[in-house]
């Protein structure tokens, strides 16, 4: 697609709920193979489908933190507002955000408040390190935030949104060192470990992976897991996931790096877009194309650049903020 006026052209407000609709149903977990195939047909459909569609994605990957006025339409409790109410105003939402484009979400992206009351944070593509009071070491990954509180009892970090990794050191008056996401809280056994945030339009989930050590997982309404070095697993609000091991490099972002080992090329270029503004979007034809390769983070064009280079790609600059990786 070559979106005509750029990021902010127009989209059909029909087309927009109906992308809403689907973009809600995929992140749900609800397209089987049929159903993927007639979301394909969809948005075939029309020029204006694909617009929509594209719009809708690029609406997703903006809000990796969701704004304040979002999130509040999402959150609001069950008791308050019946499962089929929340989902029709998260829909509605939803379909205004792809309406509205780039220019309309700058008022909601002025200061949302979870992030910008964060204590520390970092910009997109930024990575920053700390040194903690107690001698641990803290690292947050890019669009990232996070409080810091250490008290009498207890040394706590609060993930609001983003990725950090942690190294803990010894604490001369024991006090347990948590982290706590708004899942629930991972306390760290002596380790080093990464913690993400994972904010959907519909879902919140978090990622853990241990390096060293152990760490206990335990979800706000459910059982406490042990998870030890070498393993990775993610939990909602009420479970965690079976441990899986965890790939080689997954921490090589502390080092401003991104390992790919014979990695799809689509899986490669998700990770560079959480380091650069806008939409990186991926052909389906060259999503599959094998990637080997270490790679800085600190210059997403230049990385772009080098897997043109290496692979039968083509990576079209629409804009700044817009790029598509084609068949060459």
């Amino acid at each position: 697609m070559h979106p005509a006026g750029g990021m902010n052209a127009a989209v059909d407000a029909r087309a927009a709920h109906a992308a809403a609709h689907w973009m809600m149903r995929l992140q749900g977990g609800e397209l089987d193979d049929e159903a993927r195939q007639g979301l394909a047909r969809w948005r075939a459909r029309h020029p204006r489908n694909e617009a929509a569609w594209q719009r809708a994605e690029q609406v997703c990957r903006t809000f990796g933190m969701l704004p304040a006025p979002l999130a509040a339409t999402l959150s609001m409790p069950v008791l308050d507002r019946p499962a089929g109410a929340q989902r029709r105003a998260a829909l509605k939402t939803l379909a205004v955000l792809i309406v509205a484009g780039p220019a309309g979400w700058a008022m909601l992206r002025v200061a949302p408040w979870q992030q910008w009351s964060a204590g520390v944070r970092t910009a997109t593509g930024e990575i920053r390190h700390l040194a903690l009071a107690d001698g641990s070491k803290l690292s947050l990954n890019t669009a990232s935030a996070a409080d810091i509180a250490y008290g009498d009892a207890l040394r706590l970090v609060r993930l609001r949104g983003g990725e950090l990794h942690v190294a803990t050191s010894a604490d001369a008056r024991q006090r347990p060192f948590i982290v706590r996401t708004s899942n629930g809280s991972i306390r760290a056994l002596g380790t080093r470990f990464t913690v993400r945030q994972e904010d959907s339009l519909l879902d919140a989930r978090t990622h853990v992976a241990v390096a060293q050590g152990a760490v206990e997982v335990r979800p706000a309404g459910g059982r406490p897991v042990i998870l030890q070095a070498g393993w990775q697993a993610s939990f909602d609000g009420t479970a965690a996931s079976a441990p899986q091991p965890l790939a080689p490099h997954a921490d090589a972002w502390t080092r401003g790096l991104l390992y790919a080992d014979d990695t799809p090329l689509a899986q490669v270029l998700a990770q560079l877009a959480r380091y650069r503004h806008g939409v990186v979007r991926c052909d389906p034809a060259v999503a599959r194309l094998r990637v080997s390769g270490v790679y800085r983070l600190h210059d997403t064009d230049q990385l772009l650049s080098l897997l043109q280079a290496s692979l039968p790609i083509r990576v079209r600059r629409h804009s700044r903020f817009w790029i598509s990786v084609e068949p060459a």
